[in-house]
């Protein structure tokens, strides 16, 4: 109701401020005129106190409210001329008023005698009928105004204060779901039919999201679960679950590091077994691959659960040892491996194979510097204990394995 008042305000003014302007324009069109016939002779004749008695009319300027008067003549010179009729403040005013309301306040008519351009006739009004007109309209806009606020206000109260409540609502669980991520809150039904809907349409996408963060919550878990069996598996030996060479080679350099801080001691074994391919060509690779996964057990068993077992590769073993103090530690455990594959394998029924070991042993820092250099030693001392008639153990000698292999 209220906002049909106002709006019916306006539309009554701007109708009526239309027509207006519309006779205002018409009525400056016709003084214009009268004024053009008034001076003709005036200007046919060269009489510039002729022309200037006519304007200076005051009955002219009182009933039309002019401002100014000017007539110039056809070389566009000043012919005859009064103004300054506005000076005023409410003059001043009115002029105002009449050009923010996009008035054009000034009339020109071109003075024509005998299809001859004499000159021209230039009226400028003082804009007083439109600001009596806005004066009358604001105060019809005003009272409108006034009773439309009236009217308005009540209605309005009750429904700020359920715009708010509801509103609260449905800020305080963007909040906790922006900065809590929690999704678990619901909103109850609201008066306000369009709330209603948005607190239904929340609740429903909340519930989504839960079910979602749920699913993603079970597949992050599976994945990580995954993704350590794959980490383990990149790191193990499918077939005797010991360390793979990657696992080893990566351990064997952080420990390095380790024991170069501390000017610690480590060791490697690197042992071959002195069958497999007998065992392989005999029995079959079922044979060999059940003889490889016995010598992981006997290795295992051999050393501190401190100490690594890997398989290299084929029938390639290698353990790091760490800490040591001494080349007889490494021989204490190399003794201790060949002390427990000296017992005889049955691999299948009636058929018993020993289980030899040649052995390299190398320790760091006596005998190599580096990872790749203390692997290598072990493995040419793996070597000499092969050509010494397998099934022992060796220590690398630089002078006796160099030798060797240039031979």
């Amino acid at each position: 109701m209220a906002l049909t008042l106002v709006v019916s305000a306006v539309v009554f003014a701007t109708v009526s401020f239309h027509a207006l302007r519309t006779q205002h324009e018409n009525n400056m069109m016709l003084i214009a005129r009268t004024v053009s016939y008034s001076v003709v002779a005036s200007l046919m004749f060269g009489d510039r106190e002729a022309a200037n008695e006519i304007l200076k009319d005051d009955d002219i300027i009182r009933r039309e409210n002019l401002c100014d008067i000017t007539i110039r003549a056809a070389d566009g010179s000043l012919f005859a001329h009064i103004g300054d009729l506005c000076g005023g403040s409410i003059d001043r005013m009115a002029d105002a008023i009449a050009r923010i309301a996009f008035f054009d306040d000034t009339t020109r008519i071109d003075i024509i005698r005998d299809e001859q351009y004499l000159g021209v006739v230039e009226i400028k009004s003082d804009g007083s009928v439109f600001a009596s007109f806005l004066r009358q309209k604001l105060v019809v806009f005003i009272t409108c105004l006034i009773l439309a606020v009236l009217a308005a206000r009540l209605p309005a109260r009750w429904m700020e204060q359920r715009f708010a409540a509801e509103l609260a609502a449905l800020a305080s669980m963007a909040r906790a779901a922006r900065l809590e991520r929690n999704f678990t809150r619901r909103l109850p039904s609201f008066e306000i039919a369009e709330f209603n809907s948005l607190g239904q349409d929340l609740n429903a996408l909340f519930s989504e999201i839960q079910a979602r963060n749920a699913e993603l919550q079970l597949r992050q878990s599976q994945l990580e679960i995954f993704n350590s069996t794959l980490s383990r598996m990149s790191m193990r030996d499918p077939l005797t679950g010991l360390a793979n060479r990657t696992c080893f080679n990566e351990q064997l350099e952080k420990t390095l590091e380790k024991a170069h801080a501390a000017q610690s001691k480590i060791g490697v074994l690197y042992i071959d077994n002195d069958h497999f391919k007998e065992v392989n060509d005999s029995y079959g690779h079922a044979a060999g691959d059940a003889l490889l996964v016995n010598i992981g057990h006997r290795l295992s068993g051999a050393v501190r659960e401190s100490d690594l077992v890997a398989r290299l590769g084929g029938d390639e073993f290698a353990i790091l040892l760490a800490p040591v103090s001494s080349e007889d530690d490494l021989r204490h455990v190399a003794n201790k491996i060949l002390a427990a594959t000296a017992r005889k394998l049955r691999l299948i029924e009636r058929v018993d194979i020993e289980v030899g070991l040649s052995i390299g042993m190398a320790l760091f820092p006596d005998q190599a510097n580096d990872s790749v250099a203390l692997l290598r030693a072990a493995d040419h001392a793996m070597y000499r204990a092969k050509r010494l008639g397998r099934g022992r153990a060796c220590l690398y000698d630089p002078s006796v394995d160099v030798s060797l292999e240039e031979t």
